[in-house]
């Protein structure tokens, strides 16, 4: 039995992985859409994991709820979407995480976003 309103099912898709960051106004231009980016969590220190960028919204949103600093909460940020691979199903979903994205290396080919597999 489940009451009016409440979830009796959650459904999440694992594959492709990939995790929710938002990119400030400063940092736009030197982000795009197929940049490498890496991707670490507090829980496996030392491990780095390997990702790309693969999506960036065309429009600006303020900074989430989440974020506490006075300074952040006033400016503009873009959310992007970071597609990552673990091979050893170490993540979680809704697990904080930090993404570096490597603005110096040239952004992947079509083909290297099939890393995971």
């Amino acid at each position: 039995m489940a009451s009016a309103g409440a979830p009796v099912l959650t459904l999440a898709l694992t594959n492709p992985l990939w995790v929710r960051a938002y990119i400030g106004e400063t940092d736009l231009g030197r982000v795009r859409e197929g940049m490498r980016a890496e991707v670490r969590t507090d829980s496996h220190p030392g491990t780095v994991y390997q990702g790309w960028v693969g999506f960036i919204s065309s429009t600006a949103e303020f900074t989430p709820k989440t974020v506490e600093t006075t300074e952040l909460r006033t400016k503009l940020v873009y959310r992007a979407r970071i597609f990552t691979c673990d091979p050893r199903q170490e993540l979680r979903l809704g697990m904080p995480v930090t993404v570096t994205v490597n603005t110096s290396k040239e952004p992947m080919k079509s083909d290297d976003a099939a890393m995971c597999q």
